[in-house]
């Protein structure tokens, strides 16, 4: 990817400071300088820090190496999409209805029940304990001949629905804009990829890794206030709104906030966390009252949208071939409207040995049913993260998945990312925060693993598991 060097942090940091007092429409980060090395520089202090970091927390570099082990063991794993007996994505992926702002019961038209936070939490929590570990002769359970991929459905209807469509049309808007920009200055294609903070990047890559495969628009949001009134949200990189235009943008950060709010509720439930210690620690995209009103790279979200569009695919059948090869996400949750054409893949380990994820079989995820023809959803494919499964105690394993698009067509995706705040505040405090999760082992549990990242601020987990 292509990064900018450290002096563009400091236009960008400038570009924040001046919003305080002028509308976000008065700026944009105009031409930034680029370079091929990435400008995220370990100084000896930091290195030192993060090598300790590690020698005292040998459980949390296990924890990683076990998920690489899953990984690896996957990337042998076999398709059997419409042959008999194969997993299902109806089976093996618990379709949830949810609202935003809202939990279990009715809506106010009493047509539709939504999910409970118990149904939400048996979703994405593995099943191998309802099981009798054989995946011939199963007792089906929630993910089916699956222990559970860490991956669910969404369905949402009304204007929930409606803020999907709007953020898919966004997707489509900017590629095709993107596509006939011939501006010079200060266009999207000219700002390139960015570095905000460490491990903290917006911008535009319109040729990843130099593979002729995809392109990304990664974007985030600034939260910002007058006094104590809080105001519109601000999405960064600001040449997307100049390029979109006001009712896109518009669109884009409606849908944005439908999947904060969603895998915000999510994550919650999971976690069994009461409301002022997901407010610690899950980055929706809001700000802090206790945070400061600096306008610094720290207030923008570590949560982030992305825009992916795959070019020149191939036809791909195995992870030779795969545009994503097997991964996880660094993520409480990866969130993302269901594409209308296919390519994304997830891995769901049989009951039998799924801990190691030497057996089960890739799923697509497939639109499920609506309630009635005349009803209009919208579908989000929600996959847990490392975050998820470390903080659950090993109960809701970080999904596996892969995407292996079709020829020919420009197949586009449109992620949200939900990840741990980044602020000084955002410190685990695992008998508070977790509370009777600490107190469940789930099939993926490590012994002694979440007294290890006690008062432990719960983002430099991934600094620790990215090197």
């Amino acid at each position: 990817m292509t990064m900018c060097s450290s002096s563009s942090f400091r236009h960008i940091a400038l570009t924040m400071l001046l919003i305080l007092k002028f509308p976000a429409d008065a700026f944009s980060i105009k031409r930034v300088e680029k370079s091929t090395k990435s400008c995220s520089p370990t100084t000896a202090s930091s290195a030192e820090t993060n090598m300790k970091l590690k020698e005292e927390r040998p459980l949390l570099l296990n924890f990683g190496r076990q998920i690489q082990k899953r990984i690896v063991n996957s990337k042998t794993g076999v398709h059997r999409f419409g042959m008999e007996g194969a997993y299902t994505s109806d089976e093996t992926f618990p379709c949830l209805d949810m609202q935003c702002g809202g939990g279990g019961g009715y809506n106010n038209d009493d047509r539709y029940r939504f999910s409970s936070i118990r149904e939400i939490r048996d979703a994405f929590n593995e099943s191998s304990g309802a099981n009798n570990n054989n995946c011939d002769n199963y007792t089906p359970g929630n993910h089916g001949k699956s222990s559970g991929s860490g991956c669910s459905i969404i369905r949402l209807t009304g204007e929930d629905a409606a803020s999907i469509r709007g953020l898919t049309d966004y997707a489509n808007d900017f590629f095709e804009k993107v596509d006939n920009d011939e501006t010079v200055e200060g266009s999207v294609k000219d700002v390139g990829l960015f570095r905000i903070d460490k491990f903290v990047y917006a911008g535009y890559d319109e040729n990843v890794n130099d593979e002729n495969q995809m392109q990304m628009l990664d974007t985030r949001i600034l939260p910002y206030r007058t006094g104590n009134n809080y105001q519109e949200q601000t999405l960064l990189p600001l040449e997307v709104g100049e390029l979109v235009g006001a009712d896109s943008l518009s669109d884009a950060m409606k849908g944005i906030n439908t999947l904060m709010d969603i895998g915000y509720q999510i994550t919650s439930a999971v976690l069994e966390m009461h409301a002022d210690s997901a407010k610690k620690l899950i980055d929706d995209g809001t700000r802090l009252e206790e945070e400061s009103q600096s306008m610094i790279g720290k207030d923008v979200s570590n949560s982030y949208h992305r825009l992916i569009r795959y070019i020149n695919s191939r036809p791909s059948t195995d992870e030779d071939t795969a545009a994503f090869n097997s991964h996880v996400d660094s993520s409480f949750l990866t969130l993302i409207p269901m594409p209308k054409l296919p390519g994304l893949e997830i891995w769901s380990p049989c009951l039998k040995n799924g801990k190691h994820g030497q057996d089960g079989e890739w799923v697509r995820p497939i639109k499920p049913e609506c309630y009635d023809a005349e009803d209009d959803c919208a579908y989000v494919i929600a996959m847990a993260g490392e975050f998820l499964q470390l903080t659950s105690n090993g109960k809701a394993p970080t999904c596996l998945h892969r995407v292996l698009p079709l020829p020919g067509a420009g197949r586009i995706s449109a992620p949200l990312f939900l990840r741990p705040r980044r602020g000084d505040d955002a410190m685990l405090d695992v008998a508070l925060d977790l509370g009777q999760t600490y107190n469940e082992d789930g099939l993926y549990h490590e012994p002694g693993l979440l007294d290890e990242c006690d008062f432990m601020h719960l983002w430099s987990v991934h600094g620790i598991l990215a090197d």
